[in-house]
């Protein structure tokens, strides 16, 4: 593991599993675009902790490679887990992107259909809470891939990287 930057790193990986036609229908009505969900939990990442006191985190594309790495070994292989298919972790994919950090965090959810209720769910779990609001100051740019399956059933896997 590298520790040769001093920026902090945090990871927040999100799977959402599969939803009812009336769920994924209202999902990709409110996702229409990569920007429009990210930008939304950017925001209320923001949201929670500016009203702790802390800094807002920013974007950074770097962190994509690796959030995005995930999210397609997951919906390629429809599980969800902090570690990878081939038993990667998050701070080795985090380093394989060639980032340099020195403290990371991942949160996964399955279920939610929507930023608001993954957010909600986070907030309301000390371990999650303690992660979205801890010392960090990245996030990645584009955490998504999406497994099609049969009978029109779907996976949304979520990965955002501060």
């Amino acid at each position: 593991m590298r520790l040769t930057s001093t920026l902090t790193l945090f990871i927040i990986t999100i799977s959402i599993s599969r939803v009812d036609a009336t769920l994924r229908s209202r999902k990709l009505q409110t996702y229409a675009q990569t920007s429009d969900y990210v930008g939304l939990m950017l925001d209320r990442v923001n949201e929670e902790r500016a009203a702790q006191g802390l800094t807002a985190l920013c974007l950074n594309s770097k962190l994509q490679e690796a959030a995005q790495s995930h999210s397609d070994d997951q919906a390629a292989n429809d599980f969800m887990s902090h570690t990878g298919s081939d038993d990667s972790t998050m701070s080795e994919r985090v380093s394989d992107a060639d980032y340099d950090w020195n403290g990371v965090a991942e949160n996964v959810a399955a279920g939610q259909v929507d930023v608001v209720e993954v957010m909600d769910s986070w907030m309301n779990s000390e371990g999650h809470r303690h992660n979205i609001l801890g010392d960090y100051t990245m996030l990645d740019s584009n955490p998504k891939a999406r497994l099609y399956g049969p009978l029109e059933a779907s996976t949304d896997y979520w990965t955002l990287r501060c």
